[in-house]
């Protein structure tokens, strides 16, 4: 179901040939029996598609793998509504306590409560690696909707004064978030063709901020309610994902990939006749795709253990899917976005409308998620997150400067560079870091290197998260705005790495990520390798 780059045609002259003791120089078929003719031909089915002729031409595909990214957009709301609804003033009357003259949530708990969310996306994330590869996607989202709805139904009769049954609650509803977050990105990952893998994938982001954009509109709409419903209700409009989530999974196809891991080559022809309906592809041929691939991994001794994420050239794949997470959090991520409405009230803002300034930059995130989605199959994902890296950092810096600066005009300019931050974000390294991790891996090792990324995601986050409030908090460092000198300065770190070690994956087949890594191609080098049908592999240096 994928292609090669245009210009693995043919060989050019002055390309340097790489010759190693893996290469394959024997015609169509391999010493160990891999039909070498399936893989080209499959992937010429895709060759010279734009991306708006095979948007229309998988549909299908996309629709399911849109569709699958309802959890992640559930993640979002989730998230966002457990901090929102701190907000409310009835919640405060029932969960806080009388500090002066007003309601107070404690911090100990409200830092619980975050910290219990956090582990339990993390645990989510990371059993679902194992519980995929064992029962399925499609199980497997079935598993965390069951959970999650009865995770719901502890939040919305939380009673008054009970602060342990709203920790059990998140926590239990995190963990199937987690898993959501986890199969949103796999699922998308096996059931898209190469030219739109980019936009399904890094896909997955948009779905996650469009869940935050609903849930903080419906944290405002609901904020001036007097009742425990005007916090009741946020939580129960969440009943909505996972009731959807498993009516659709009557009707969305098993993961091919998976299904010929397991032998079970007839559903995963019937599988691929789904996706592919409409397309007009030949389903046989990319059934006889997947299986020559796997076959290929199987030669490389791949395996499918947790150990294995460690072994060999899947280390340096492994480091990838975990390190394009960590980059966003050198970047700032926590701190400019995290802190938008405190920049807002800076400027001068009534609280009122630093909130309201808040939806609005979301939304800009959503329009920041349509730039990136809408570039990813052409800059491609190195030079997306390359320079949303430097956009990043720059803009850390800026926010740090202007918190030195004297004047009104320097807070407005807090305010300006928190909402250029966010689509800088969102349009660069926030996508494609879901991208990247997708489909760095190796097929036997999606469902636990997603997995092992979203863990790596969630712990720096929770720490970043620990650290903030420390340096930028009054009563603490009081930094402010001059923490952004201090991501500003460790995102040059994460900005070198991307240019040494984030490589190209735009247009690569399943098999020739595979290939390249085998073969040790450096990151910088990736675009400018041809794999030719015997793949044998060369480079051209004077490539762009």
């Amino acid at each position: 179901m994928s292609n090669p780059p245009a210009s693995a045609e043919k060989e050019k002259p002055q390309a340097e040939h790489i010759e190693e003791s893996g290469s394959i120089e024997k015609g169509d078929r391999t010493d160990n029996g891999i039909d070498l003719r399936v893989l080209a031909e499959a992937a010429a089915e895709e060759k010279n598609l734009s991306v708006a002729q095979a948007l229309w031409k998988y549909r299908a595909a996309c629709g399911y793998a849109f569709f699958l990214s309802l959890g992640a957009c559930m993640s979002g709301f989730d998230s966002s509504i457990s901090s929102g609804v701190i907000a409310i003033p009835s919640f405060r009357n029932d969960m806080g306590s009388l500090v002066g003259n007003q309601q107070v949530v404690s911090a100990a708990w409200q830092s619980g409560w975050s910290g219990a969310a956090r582990i339990g996306q993390l645990a989510g994330g990371l059993s679902a690696g194992s519980i995929a590869d064992r029962i399925g996607r499609k199980y497997t989202v079935l598993i965390g909707a069951v959970i999650s709805v009865g995770a719901i139904f502890i939040q919305f009769f939380l009673r008054p004064q009970q602060p342990v049954q709203l920790l059990f609650g998140r926590t239990i509803n995190a963990w199937s978030m987690g898993l959501f977050a986890a199969m949103a990105s796999n699922y998308a990952a096996e059931v898209s063709p190469t030219a739109l893998r980019g936009i399904t994938t890094g896909g997955v982001n948009f779905w996650v901020v469009l869940g935050q954009f609903l849930a903080t509109v419906v944290v405002y709409a609901q904020g001036q309610r007097t009742d425990s419903f005007a916090y009741r209700v946020p939580y129960a409009i969440q009943w909505v994902f996972p009731i959807i989530l498993s009516l659709g999974l009557i009707v969305i196809p098993e993961s091919p990939w998976y299904l010929v891991r397991k032998g079970k080559h007839d559903q995963a022809l019937h599988s691929l006749q789904q996706i592919l309906r409409g397309s007009g592809a030949n389903p046989e041929l990319h059934l006889r795709q997947i299986q020559e691939t796997i076959e290929l991994e199987s030669l490389h001794k791949e395996e499918g253990g947790w150990i294995d994420l460690f072994k060999g050239t899947n280390r340096r794949r492994t480091i990838i899917a975990s390190m394009v997470f960590v980059c966003q959090e050198m970047a700032g991520v926590q701190f400019v976005l995290g802190y938008s409405t405190y920049f807002f009230e800076l400027a001068g803002f009534a609280t009122a409308n630093a909130f309201k300034l808040g939806i609005g930059t979301l939304a800009l995130a959503m329009v920041g998620n349509f730039i990136g989605l809408a570039t990813i199959e052409y800059l491609g994902r190195r030079t997306l997150f390359f320079w949303g890296m430097i956009a990043c950092t720059v803009d850390c810096l800026l926010l740090g400067i202007c918190s030195v600066v004297p004047g009104q005009g320097a807070l407005w300019g807090q305010a300006a560079f928190t909402m250029i931050y966010m689509l800088a974000y969102q349009s660069g390294i926030g996508p494609v870091g879901y991208c990247v991790y997708a489909e760095i891996s190796s097929a036997q090792l999606r469902s636990k290197t997603i997995a092992w990324g979203v863990m790596v995601n969630q712990v720096f986050a929770g720490v970043v998260q620990v650290i903030n409030p420390y340096l930028i908090n009054p009563n603490e460092a009081n930094l402010e705005g001059k923490v952004g000198w201090i991501f500003g300065g460790i995102g040059v770190f994460g900005t070198i790495y991307t240019w040494f070690f984030i490589p190209e994956t735009k247009g690569r087949t399943v098999d020739e990520i595979d290939e390249l890594f085998e073969r040790r191609i450096s990151a910088r080098k990736f675009s400018k390798a041809v794999i030719l049908e015997d793949r044998t592999v060369h480079v051209d240096e004077k490539a762009t």
